[in-house]
């Protein structure tokens, strides 16, 4: 029954939390952005989508992790796009503007990227796929593609409406993405018990190896920087876990995830007050 739970509601919370996230994306914002200012956006997009996939691979060549934290993390280095800190990136120094245009971004090459990026890990990693990219972008296109464009489409009809729902229904799924969590640590503890320390450390050192990417090619802007790094080191956990449950065996991808997703938000926590305290030094010398 718990797995059944698991299964049906993990892609509908996942299509919820991304249905909000496109009540506040605006397309006309988004293309704006990349008019005028191209060469930034292409940066960035190649910080999320390329170089933290390279990364991985590095990371799981030099470091050689367990066979099932490989699969965990070739999936999380696939599948972008932030889901738990995303509304930290506006209350900590984010840039509203540019996160708009990068997350829409992301949001719609997922259908290209993600299956794309999971096919070239599983080649170079030497691990077997369960399913094949069609099915991978299937699952792509119904937990991130429509969600997100729906929630564009009505939010341009009913700003109004879209502004007054986002922040409750945006908590509401994000709580339900935390239970669902919860639920698959108690399907899989014997699993995560299981997994050694070295799994654990590699998954740390990809983690701020990531954000570190996105922090150093980050733009020269101080809250770009910040929602760049935020972007690059969360990925879309949502979608990872929606992947590892529906298209690969959840024993071999979820206790990677699971552990991910935790020792991702303590890290990127910190990552945040640092750069939020960074921000008030610099607004109290400016005074001075």
């Amino acid at each position: 029954m718990l797995a059944n739970i698991i299964r049906s509601g993990l892609p509908l919370v996942v299509m919820g939390t991304m249905f909000t996230q496109g009540l506040r994306l605006k397309l006309g914002g988004g293309l704006a952005t990349f008019k005028d200012r191209p060469l930034v956006m292409l940066r960035s997009l190649v910080v999320v989508l390329v170089l933290v996939p390279i990364a991985a691979l590095a990371i799981i060549l030099l470091l050689k992790p367990s066979p099932g934290t490989v699969i965990g993390l070739a999936i999380l280095a696939a599948s972008p796009a932030a889901t738990f800190q995303l509304r930290n990136i506006y209350k900590q120094g984010g840039s509203p503007a540019y996160l708009g245009a990068l997350h829409l971004s992301l949001a719609l090459l997922a259908i290209i990227t993600v299956p794309t990026v999971l096919y070239l890990l599983s080649e170079a990693l030497g691990f077997q796929a369960e399913v094949s990219p069609f099915q991978v972008g299937k699952t792509v296109v119904q937990a991130v593609l429509l969600p997100v464009v729906v929630g564009i489409v009505f939010g341009a009809v009913f700003p109004k409406v879209a502004d007054r729902i986002e922040p409750p229904l945006g908590r509401i799924f994000e709580i339900g993405l935390v239970v669902l969590a919860v639920l698959l640590i108690i399907a899989t503890y014997s699993l995560l018990l299981k997994m050694d320390a070295w799994s654990y450390v590699v998954m740390i050192i990809f983690i701020v190896v990531n954000i570190g990417l996105g922090h150093v090619l980050g733009p020269r802007d101080a809250q770009e920087r910040t929602t760049l790094a935020i972007e690059s080191g969360e990925r879309n956990t949502g979608l990872a876990m929606s992947i590892g449950v529906l298209n690969f065996s959840a024993d071999r991808t979820l206790p990677v995830i699971i552990p991910y997703i935790i020792l991702y938000i303590v890290i990127s926590s910190l990552y945040l007050k640092w750069r939020a305290k960074e921000a008030a030094t610099g607004v109290a010398e400016a005074r001075t």
